[in-house]
């Protein structure tokens, strides 16, 4: 937590790394509902506020590209859903993004979001399409607590689009972006889909706690790691989450972040500390937190 802290910018925002010149309201977005999780309110609203001030006239939010993307909007509105009863002007701001996120369905979701071609250029041939699925939480809770329900329906249809997706939960995705379709499904109470693929990683899952990066690699994505923690918690298969807890918790650096990936021919991010990677460790010691709570509770 003092890592994020110090990663924050002193106008607003999170940096996307620390050093690095941009910032970004993606991850700004995703983590605030993790900060009110531990408490961090004065944080997390400084985040909205800057998020508030940072929103574009469609409603949506741009990507470090400086172009907007569907996921960045996504990622924001969980923020901006989190704190509607904290913040002024959280519950407008929620209602753009949602809308911006409706108008950016294909065919009334049944063929997902529109993917605009920089999206593509940037991330195309790395992140499957179906990581999209990490944007229909958020937009199925902005249909009930912003009173739209249109929107829950496209949003089905664009859920049955992407698990039908060829690309969707393939072991040779990176453990990050795989991490998001899996979360997406539990949430969304599709966990018959998660389990097999997870039953599959677990089984993977070194002595140490370690899981592949990605089918055949010999290193490990840390947020993607971290997001598989969260996955087997949430899903009640403690003993893979604990295991890659304990792996996450051996390579923390002294400055209390993560690097994005360790082993040998690592790929993403070894040199750098991501805060993305920090946000899901702290949702997988939330959730672990929780569990033993409710052990101690039933004995």
């Amino acid at each position: 937590m003092e890592w994020l802290r110090a990663n924050e910018c002193p106008t607003g925002g999170m940096y996307a790394h620390p050093g690095a010149a941009n910032l970004f309201p993606e991850i700004t977005g995703y983590l605030i509902p993790t900060l009110l999780g531990y408490g961090e309110d004065a944080l997390a609203t400084r985040l909205v506020k800057w998020l508030l001030r940072v929103q574009t006239r469609n409603g949506s939010y741009r990507g470090p590209s400086g172009i907007s993307h569907v996921f960045d909007t996504g990622q924001v509105l969980r923020g901006l859903l989190s704190t509607i009863d904290i913040v002024e002007g959280t519950f407008e701001a929620s209602k753009r993004a949602a809308r911006y996120l409706y108008g950016s369905m294909k065919n009334g979701g049944q063929d997902g979001f529109g993917v605009d071609a920089v999206w593509l250029k940037l991330y195309g041939k790395t992140i499957p399409k179906s990581s999209h699925l990490y944007v229909l939480p958020p937009f199925q809770q902005a249909a009930e607590l912003l009173n739209e329900p249109k929107y829950s329906p496209t949003g089905e249809r664009c859920l049955e689009h992407y698990v039908n997706d060829r690309d969707s939960l393939r072991l040779s995705t990176l453990t990050h972006f795989l991490g998001y379709e899996l979360e997406a499904l539990i949430d969304l109470s599709w966990s018959e889909k998660a389990l097999p693929v997870l039953e599959k990683l677990r089984n993977s899952q070194d002595n140490e706690g370690g899981v592949p990066a990605m089918g055949g690699a010999s290193w490990v994505c840390t947020p993607g790691l971290a997001q598989l923690a969260v996955c087997w918690y949430k899903v009640g298969d403690r003993d893979p989450a604990d295991r890659a807890m304990k792996w996450l918790e051996s390579h923390q650096t002294r400055s209390g972040g993560f690097l994005g990936s360790y082993g040998p021919q690592a790929s993403y991010f070894p040199d750098t500390e991501l805060p993305w990677a920090a946000k899901f460790y702290l949702d997988a010691n939330l959730l672990r937190r929780q569990e033993t709570h409710e052990d101690k509770d039933s004995q």
